[in-house]
């Protein structure tokens, strides 16, 4: 496993400020905390935190092509691979049913390590979330760098 492609896939999944959505997109107040609390428990690398956030059986295509699941993601917050000056989501799109809500956008981060280090990284951003009987959980995520060093997307 390249884990310097890994600390990016991880990174995918933090979210310390999420920036306002796009005009007539509403995130569900619930997932909104979620993603807080879920931002929180990466940067202090809280395992159990994000156990709270994250289902038994989550998963995330990384960006070099690997599915990982929650156990892994874990293991690889907990080596302390998660540094940033800036992590921010920017939802663009809510479709919200019953037991399923799908949320598009993307994040835009400057990491501190890794491939990226010191530039301003894109990455558009597919998550999945399931309601379960403890909650809304998010069960998948599909992350993919589009842009390193370009502060525009769209």
């Amino acid at each position: 496993m390249n884990w310097k492609y890994f600390a990016l896939a991880l990174a995918a999944v933090t979210t310390p400020a999420i920036s306002q959505p796009t005009p007539g997109v509403s995130v569900p107040p619930e997932i909104g905390v979620a993603y807080g609390r879920l931002g929180k428990a990466i940067m202090s690398h809280d395992a159990d935190g994000v156990k709270s956030v994250w289902a038994e059986d989550f998963v995330v295509n990384s960006p070099n092509n690997e599915v990982l699941n929650r156990d892994q993601v874990i293991a690889v917050m907990e080596r302390d691979f998660l540094e940033y000056k800036d992590f921010r989501k920017h939802i663009t799109f809510v479709s919200q049913k019953p037991e399923i809500t799908v949320v598009m956008g993307y994040d835009t981060m400057v990491p501190i390590k890794g491939p990226g280090a010191g530039q301003q990284v894109t990455r558009p951003f597919t998550d999945i979330w399931a309601k379960r009987t403890e909650g809304w959980k998010l069960v998948a995520r599909q992350a993919t760098i589009s842009a390193v060093g370009s502060p525009n997307v769209r």
